[in-house]
């Protein structure tokens, strides 16, 4: 099997296509680049890589495919702290809630949802080598205060 160059696109069913297209190009800084209204399908792309999102509307109601477990997020790296914590203010100053805001041993990250409820992170990678750093260390995680990058220990009940 030939090895994969990068993530080539993201598809998500979605409850209601004006809606979700809407939060990825306001939100999220998506363009849209192709639609298919009699299929009730669009086409977003964003960044210098061509990162791509299909978002297909399904009628309310209608059941995954057998066997299908859905997604559990999709992560979006940038560059630096700083550059979180400006996706984080401008993220806020929109409305965006936030699921939560966590410094994980390899990555600070902050979580939300978008319109249908699929998890968003946004991250930033704390070490050069994160694979390496996960080898050497154990895989903890701490609440992070986004604005001072001060932490907390999670309690998990």
């Amino acid at each position: 099997m030939a090895q994969a160059r990068g993530l080539g696109c993201l598809v998500f069913s979605v409850r209601d296509l004006e809606r979700s297209k809407d939060f990825y190009v306001r939100v999220v800084g998506f363009r849209l680049v192709a639609e298919d209204p009699s299929r009730r399908m669009a086409l977003l792309t964003k960044g210098a890589r061509g990162q791509r999102v299909a978002l297909v509307e399904r009628a309310t109601g209608a059941p995954l495919a057998a066997g299908q477990p859905g997604m559990i997020h999709m992560a979006w790296e940038l560059g630096s702290f700083e550059e979180l914590q400006a996706a984080y203010r401008e993220l806020r100053a929109r409305g965006v809630e936030f699921e939560r805001t966590v410094q994980h041993h390899v990555t600070r990250s902050i979580y939300f949802r978008d319109p249908d409820n699929n998890c968003m992170e946004l991250f930033c990678n704390r070490h050069e080598n994160g694979f390496e750093a996960m080898r050497e260390h154990n895989m903890g995680t701490a609440k992070l205060n986004v604005e001072t990058g001060e932490t907390e220990e999670m309690h998990h009940f």
